[in-house]
């Protein structure tokens, strides 16, 4: 009996060595394992320089017994270890993006909802999918500057490479604890790509993926839910006024004596908040096409201009996707190269000013009415003449703006807080100090990097050049001579400003450069008027030429007319398109410049003439086509709306994107189809009824006046 006692006490015995052993093995410092695991994971590194007097009892505790179950490959500890990042390939090539994986550090949280067949042989572990972690844990974000010579890092608009590293650990280890600790181990050294790509890395901050309190009450927010319910409070208000008038829209209806717009004039209404009735906002937005030139403002003399709206706004939601989806773009050289060579954005944008100014200039000098009455005006009535043009204006134009700035403000805020990556340009800490420069529309005079809605100088340079043509116009009427003297001045100062900048600051041909120079070259508004003047030069001559037969038989020359389309044409797309070598001098790069603004705005003008003449079928028949005019009347909302969609969609992704021509078009096209959805109730719930709004206030200011 104590013999059977004996053996029993035996064998329990060696059971507890052995297992002291490995307890012994396992948390050597010295083994293979543990120096592999220390200098390859970040995660088992920052359980090892952690230390009692570093961070809180529960946070050393936890990683202690993270460590200890990492090395016994413990299937919960495992995934912690696989949901952290640790460096991913093509950091040469700018690749900073050490991300891990944000769901399956979910799965260490909770078990995973994943439903496997029992009559199915896996090879998988299956703790794997149900075991958790014993205590809580959360995905964090750390981003690192590096000053490795060892990766790429060419100048790319509103982003500073950094390195991204996503880890999953414990919730009892707070923000400034994974701060320090990680600052410790990549000064020590620990990490074995820092001594392989000398990147002498430093923590610039930490972040977990929670939205902060007191979203909701920040103004911007406040302001744009408050919008959206006033708007929705006078739409249903103005359907009560409609439906308490139907019965007499069906009377009017029914009388053959009445036009179908008499009908729909009668039930319309007339007071402001009729204004915000939906049903015949919704008429004004897509018209038919009896009343689509109306709707369009005007422009059946020349309708290619929708088209070549539409060619402008693709290109430029085009090119905000290309730079906003850079900063999660796990290849990018390849997505830099791509957008280098995709066209000529330097002078893409002076499509809309082109046009612009010749609308501008058109509409004007057609109303003879209005330049009888500046010419029997004196100084004091002419000031409030363009006064009232620039509040009708503002009525028009500014509560959309308005409203996308907050939702800029707010989204950005958001983005921030729940997206993995980094945002170098804080959006929201941009329009919390400079929301005043948008609201005056003079955010393009100052540097962009301090510009809130980076994305809306050309809305700032187009209300400047607005007021600068207004003035201009009336001066004109009352001074033919001295507007002519103040055009060319102005021009002469874009040219000299252009040389003068381009020659200071070393222009070069190039996508990088343009980055470099964007404040100086790119949204300075005297850097840009050029194609405004051009543009509104343009609209005087063919009114001029409508008028009073100038050039009669120039414009009557249909040979000539058709070689001036073609060469129209071929300038317009090759100005777009068409690629320098290197090598030349700075000097010649500028004068390029120049000459390339100057063609490509007159091509844009001579291509608006020959639509008007009707001169190469082929190409504006393309460009005419009906589905341009219903797009037209939503471009001032995509163009204030279009960076939004791709900021929220990307910076929600928890994975970087592979850039690639194929995935790019897609992306895109979905882009554009979510784009105009939005554009479309935004443009018929803040921009319609301020149209209707402005057109009843001036016909009423007639009213009184007449």
């Amino acid at each position: 009996m104590y013999q059977r006692k004996y053996l029993h006490l035996t064998v329990l015995f060696t059971i507890l060595c052995r297992v002291c052993n490995a307890t012994a093995e396992i948390a050597d410092a010295n083994s293979d394992q543990y120096q592999l695991m220390q200098r390859s994971s970040i995660l088992f590194g920052l359980t090892v320089i952690s230390r009692p007097d570093m961070v809180s009892h529960n946070c050393y505790a936890q990683l202690q017994e993270l460590q200890k179950a990492m090395l016994r490959q413990q299937p919960w500890a495992m995934k912690m270890y696989d949901a952290s990042g640790t460096k991913a390939p093509g950091f040469i090539m700018g690749n900073g993006l050490w991300l891990g994986s944000h769901d399956t550090c979910n799965a260490v949280r909770q078990p995973v909802n994943l439903k496997t067949s029992k009559h199915i042989p896996h090879k998988m572990n299956p703790k794997i999918i149900t075991d958790t972690a014993p205590f809580p844990t959360d995905f964090r974000v750390i981003y690192l500057w590096h000053n490795s010579t060892w990766q790429m890092d060419p100048i790319f608009p509103y982003y500073e490479p950094r390195i991204n590293v996503g880890l999953c650990l414990p919730s009892a280890c707070t923000l400034p604890e994974i701060g320090q600790m990680m600052a410790i181990y990549v000064e020590d050294d620990l990490f074995v790509s820092n001594d392989i790509y000398n990147m002498r890395l430093r923590v610039e901050s930490v972040k977990d993926l929670t939205l902060r309190t007191g979203f909701f009450a920040r103004p911007s927010s406040a302001i744009f839910f408050s919008a959206w319910f006033v708007t929705i409070v006078l739409t249903f208000v103005a359907l009560a006024r409609r439906m308490k008038r139907s019965s007499e829209a069906v009377e009017v209806a029914a009388s053959d004596a009445k036009s179908q717009q008499e009908a729909h004039a009668k039930l319309a209404g007339n007071g402001y908040v009729d204004c915000f009735d939906v049903q015949n906002n919704w008429a004004l937005l897509f018209p038919k096409d009896a009343d689509a030139d109306a709707a369009t403002g005007g422009n059946a003399a020349f309708p290619a201009v929708n088209g070549l709206r539409f060619y402008g706004a693709m290109g430029v939601i085009l090119f905000h996707l290309l730079c906003i989806t850079y900063l999660g773009s796990g290849n990018k050289s390849q997505h830099y190269k791509f957008t280098g060579n995709l066209g000529n954005f330097d002078i893409f944008v002076d499509l809309f000013f082109t046009m612009s100014g010749f609308l501008q200039t058109y509409h004007f000098f057609r109303n003879t009415k209005t330049i009888e009455t500046i010419r029997r005006s004196n100084l004091v009535q002419n000031s409030k003449m363009v006064f009232l043009y620039l509040v009708h204006r503002l009525i028009r134009l500014g509560p959309l703006y308005l409203l996308v700035i907050c939702l800029a403000d707010a989204g950005s805020l958001l983005v921030d807080d729940l997206s993995v990556f980094h945002f170098s340009h804080r959006l929201y800490e941009k329009c919390e100090m400079y929301w005043w420069r948008n609201a005056f529309f003079i955010q393009n005079l100052f540097n962009h990097e301090d510009m809130c809605m980076f994305w809306s100088w050309s809305s700032a340079c187009d209300m400047q050049f607005y007021i600068f043509s207004i003035i201009l116009l009336f001066v004109y009427v009352k001074n033919p001579k001295t507007a002519k003297i103040l055009t060319a001045i102005i021009a002469a100062a874009n040219l000299a400003y252009t040389a003068y900048t381009g020659i200071t600051m070393n222009y070069e041909y190039s996508f990088e450069t343009t980055s470099a120079l964007f404040t100086e070259m790119y949204i300075n508004p005297l850097s840009r008027v050029l194609a405004y003047i051009i543009g509104g030069i343009a609209g005087w001559y063919f009114v001029q030429n409508e008028q009073k037969q100038l050039y009669a038989g120039f414009f009557q020359h249909q040979s000539l007319q058709e070689f001036l389309g073609y060469l129209a044409i071929v300038c317009f797309f090759t100005c777009n398109f068409a690629k320098i070598s290197t090598g030349h001098s700075v000097l010649f790069y500028v004068s390029y410049l120049i000459v390339q603004r100057f063609v490509f705005a007159s091509s844009v003008c001579c291509l608006i003439f020959a639509n008007a003449a009707g001169s190469v079928k082929w190409f504006f028949s393309v460009l005419e086509n009906p589905v341009f005019k219903k797009f037209n009347q939503i471009t001032y909302a995509m163009f204030l709306l279009n960076p939004l969609p791709v900021v929220l969609v990307m910076g929600m992704s928890n994975e970087s994107l592979y850039s690639s021509i194929f995935t790019m078009l897609v992306e895109y096209i979905g882009y554009c189809a979510v784009l105009y959805f939005f554009c479309t109730i935004f443009t018929l719930f803040f921009e319609v009824p301020y149209k209707n709004i402005s057109k009843m206030m001036m016909q009423r200011t007639k009213a009184k006046t007449s």
